[in-house]
């Protein structure tokens, strides 16, 4: 059992497939360290996970801890399947719903944030862990509800009601685009990574009134017959990635998204997704991402500041 005045001194960990971010909150819940490294549940494995934190401990110095840990950790392919919680969860009540394991020794205290499941009206799930930390930061941080975005690998869109998730919407966007950037037909055409505004919104505008497929097949089509310089198929492809987002939430939704939607994401991410909703002429606002995961972690572990 920790002691009383290690008690609310948190570590926190977004625990994602390749990489793992690491926040050190003393017991006022200031940020004291912030570590990020590549040992992520594809590198450690499940069997590894405990030991991983065993050797984090040790290098920071750690003898007592309350470990709150989200992401991937609890995947089936993490540290222990944690259960997806269903939409009548409310995310600020999330600390309630926090699944306990056994933790690898004594004075360590260890928990994992379920993620969410919701439903679409065709019967289909979509899921996501992880996020659901960094909306309950963005919520505590004074976030009200509406559209949240969070690009990366998988992007997620998820509507938030009354304090609860009520949609979730998921793309393959960065999957895609570093597939498409790296293999088959499109590959050699998009070696240039410099942004060029005009194409970008180019392929925002057409992914709105073309089926992605032909489209992608356009963006070669666009450079062989010189109609568009090969130096701008990158951005024209990322332009028609995320308007096939903006696409398909507007399908789901049955509108556009209302403003502001709001972004937590790496810079660069997040500056292309601004850019995107400005072209529509929908409102965002911008949350950082370690403050907002810094502020999930204060309501995790009810530290009162």
């Amino acid at each position: 059992m920790l002691t009383e005045s290690r008690q609310q001194t948190v570590l926190g960990i977004d625990w994602g497939t390749t990489n793992r971010r690491v926040y050190l909150l003393d017991a006022d819940g200031r940020l004291e360290r912030r570590i990020e490294d590549g040992e992520g549940i594809l590198k450690v494995g499940p069997d590894g996970c405990a030991a991983s934190l065993l050797d984090l401990l040790q290098a920071l110095e750690l003898g007592e801890a309350d470990v709150i840990m989200s992401g991937m950790v609890g995947s089936r392919n993490g540290w222990r399947q944690v259960p997806y919680l269903d939409k009548e969860q409310p995310l600020l009540r999330l600390s309630e719903a926090l699944v306990e394991i056994e933790a690898p020794r004594a004075g360590v205290r260890c928990r994992i944030v379920p993620g969410y499941c919701a439903v679409d009206a065709c019967g289909t799930p979509d899921v996501m862990r992880g996020e659901e930390t960094q909306i309950l930061g963005t919520l505590a941080s004074g976030a009200g509800g509406g559209w949240f975005l969070l690009p990366g690998t998988h992007s997620k869109w998820v509507f938030v009601e009354d304090g609860r998730v009520r949609e979730i919407i998921t793309f393959m966007t960065g999957e895609l685009f570093s597939l498409l950037s790296t293999q088959g037909t499109l590959a050699a055409l998009v070696r240039e990574k410099e942004h060029v505004p005009e194409a970008f919104d180019a392929g925002l505008k057409v992914a709105q009134r073309s089926g992605f497929t032909h489209a992608a097949f356009g963006c070669r089509a666009l450079v062989v017959t010189d109609t568009m310089p090969e130096a701008q198929a990158s951005s024209y492809l990322s332009g028609l990635l995320i308007g096939a987002e903006f696409a398909g939430v507007r399908q789901k939704a049955g509108a556009d998204p209302r403003g502001p939607v709001h972004i937590v994401g790496s810079p660069q991410l997040t500056a292309r997704y601004v850019e995107a909703l400005q072209f529509f002429d929908i409102q965002s606002r911008v949350w950082q991402p370690d403050e907002v995961y810094v502020a999930a972690l204060r309501r995790l572990a009810a530290i009162q500041t």
